[in-house]
């Protein structure tokens, strides 16, 4: 299929390329616009829509810390677990070690993988380890997480706190009855 024809086949919204080469949906998000967002998605631009670099624009929305525009796209059918393909970051993997509890909350809400893991084997509850979130742990570990993941170096969450030295969040694991490999 022709480039052109491509573009016809997605619609005005989808054929409208930045210079960066985003879709108005991706440039809205970029901007932190979610009025701009609502039109991109009225003008018939697809929640499963890509970055240029291949990130969903649910990641997107995660990253710029907006939990309105998440909210809208989920609710337009955007996946929430829908993953980068440059390194398989998942928005819960990101609001996690962000600390957004609102969109972490939300995206549990919604059925997103509490153990999907990302780039370098990392789930939800190591990112908020490693980023000493204790709110997130928390929540994390009531709704599930298995404590006993490792990443690719083979440490467990517990084991990344430990080492941190941080006895606030080991006590948390505590309660979960986690162990060290």
């Amino acid at each position: 299929m022709a480039v052109g024809a491509a573009f016809a086949a997605l619609g005005p919204a989808q054929a409208k390329l930045n210079l960066f080469g985003d879709l108005p949906i991706v440039e809205a998000i970029k901007e932190d616009s979610l009025d701009a967002t609502k039109k991109a998605i009225i003008d018939g631009a697809s929640v499963h829509s890509r970055a240029a670099d291949g990130t969903p624009v649910i990641l997107l929305a995660v990253g710029e810390r907006n939990i309105e525009i998440v909210k809208l796209l989920v609710e337009n059918g955007a996946r929430p677990d829908d993953r980068s393909k440059k390194d398989e970051t998942s928005p819960l993997t990101l609001a996690s070690a962000n600390g957004d509890l609102e969109i972490v909350i939300y995206l549990l809400d919604r059925k997103a993988d509490v153990d999907l893991p990302g780039a370098l084997r990392e789930t939800a509850l190591i990112k908020a380890t490693r980023a000493h979130h204790n709110d997130v742990i928390r929540l994390l570990l009531e709704r599930g997480a298995n404590t006993d993941d490792t990443d690719s170096a083979g440490a467990t969450a517990l084991e990344i706190a430990q080492r941190a030295g941080w006895k606030d969040t080991e006590a948390l694991f505590k309660t979960k009855k986690a162990t060290t490999k």
